[in-house]
C-alpha cells in the first residue's frame, strides 16, 4: 500500500509540529532554570553583597564621625588645660547618656583615664560650634571640670 500525497504531507506536517514543541518544551525548561538560577542564586547574592557594602560604608562613617567628635571633646578639654596635651583618646568607643546629645569619651594618659563628656548640638561633628565640652571626669570620680548649665 502506498501513501497518498495527502498523508505524507500530514506527516511532514505533524513531524514538523513535533520538532517545533520538542523546542518550545526544552526552550521553556531552559529558561525556567535559568529563571530559577537567577532569581533564586545569583540575585540575592549581588544584593547581599550590595547590603554588606553599604552596612560597612555606614559602620565606617559612624566610626569617623564617632572619633571626630570624641577628637573635638578632647581638644577642647586639652585647650582648657583639663587633660594634659599628650592624652589621646582610648578606643573608638562613644557612650550614650541620659540627656539628649549628650555623649562620653574616654582619653587616657599614661597615668590615668578620663571621661570626656560633650554635647552635640548639630550633626556636623567637624564644626566646633556643634560640639560643646560638659564635663570631664578622672576614672576615680573625681569631678575635673563642669560646664554651668
Amino acid at each position: 500500500m502506498s501513501d497518498s500525497p495527502n498523508a505524507e504531507h500530514a506527516r511532514g506536517a505533524l513531524s514538523a509540529e513535533w520538532l517545533v514543541a520538542r523546542i518550545v518544551v526544552v526552550g521553556g525548561i531552559v529558561v525556567a532554570v535559568a529563571a530559577i538560577v537567577w532569581f533564586g542564586l545569583l540575585q540575592p547574592a549581588m544584593l547581599r553583597r550590595e547590603t554588606l557594602a553599604r552596612i560597612q560604608l555606614h559602620q565606617t562613617e559612624t566610626v569617623r564621625a564617632v572619633t571626630q567628635l570624641c577628637k573635638t571633646g578632647l581638644s577642647a578639654a586639652q585647650s582648657f588645660g583639663i587633660v594634659p596635651p599628650y592624652g589621646q583618646l582610648y578606643g573608638h568607643n562613644i557612650y550614650r547618656t541620659n540627656v539628649q546629645g549628650r555623649y562620653v569619651c574616654v582619653a587616657s594618659t599614661h597615668a590615668t583615664r578620663y571621661l570626656v563628656a560633650v554635647d552635640l548640638f548639630c550633626r556636623n561633628v567637624k564644626d566646633r560650634r556643634c560640639v560643646s565640652l560638659y564635663s570631664v571626669t578622672q576614672a576615680n570620680g573625681a569631678v575635673l571640670y563642669q560646664r554651668r548649665s
